[in-house]
């Protein structure tokens, strides 16, 4: 079975549905594949151009009790307002009711890491910067600076009320790049103990991201850029890496 195919027949697994129902529900996709190179060395073999520096902060607790849960809390800042964003993993996108997805106030779409397809909710509310600030200082806890629809789909996946010992890791540096007439970014991540994460990403819809992630993957082989072996999602990495302060 073609490389794409397998893809598909996957996504229609975690839908539900069968493979021809994908393309008539025009779910839309995030392609994400790890990159294991220098940044610099990317960005030379790609003719990166920088487009924007910003700053993430994450909110866990040890043992990664909420990231267990299926919850990341991250607080970023830079280009724009400051945005408090909870994303939830591995949910069903034809399934979520209304009512916990807001129109405006959030979104559900498939992470693609490698073949298998998974569905993920993101739920953000702009913050004003000194509301910010005092979530970055330690002044106002993250319960506190939570929306109604944060805290509502929190009730309805186990997530609420939070777990015990919360803590603020960050802050973490991010640089994105992107090459002249193309849609994809990449993302190089600086952890406060100095381990960098890099990744090329490119949204598309569901049907569209099989043949379009094989046309990135060759791009990148032709780069001479590395992929990782391990293309699953690394925020369970990062996490645990600023607790322990690694």
């Amino acid at each position: 079975m073609p490389r794409h195919a397998s893809i598909m027949t996957a996504a229609a697994l975690v839908l539900g549905m069968a493979p021809g129902a994908l393309a008539a529900a025009d779910a839309r996709a995030e392609i994400q594949i790890n990159l294991c190179a220098p940044p610099e060395a990317i960005v030379r073999a790609l003719d990166l151009r920088p487009a924007e520096a910003l700053e993430s902060w994450y909110f866990e607790s040890p043992g990664l009790v909420h990231h267990g849960r299926g919850h990341v809390f991250r607080l970023r800042t830079g280009t724009g307002a400051p945005e408090l964003t909870l994303k939830v993993a591995d949910q069903d996108c034809a399934r979520i009711k209304p009512e916990l997805l807001p129109r405006g106030a959030g979104k559900c779409e498939y992470d693609i890491h490698g073949v298998q397809p998974k569905g993920a909710v993101s739920l953000s509310r702009t913050l004003a910067p000194d509301e910010a600030r005092a979530l970055i200082d330690g002044r106002r806890g993250l319960a506190d600076a939570l929306g109604p629809a944060q805290i509502r789909y929190l009730e309805a996946t186990g997530g609420w009320p939070l777990g015990p010992n919360l803590q603020r890791l960050g802050p973490v540096a991010i640089r994105a790049y992107r090459a002249p007439g193309q849609k994809f970014v990449v993302e190089a991540w600086t952890l406060p103990g100095g381990q960098r994460f890099t990744e090329i990403s490119e949204k598309a819809s569901l049907a569209a991201a099989p043949a379009r992630q094989a046309e990135l993957e060759a791009m990148l082989d032709r780069a001479g850029v590395t992929r990782c072996a391990d293309q699953s999602s690394q925020a369970g990495k990062k996490l645990e890496a600023m607790l322990s302060g690694s």
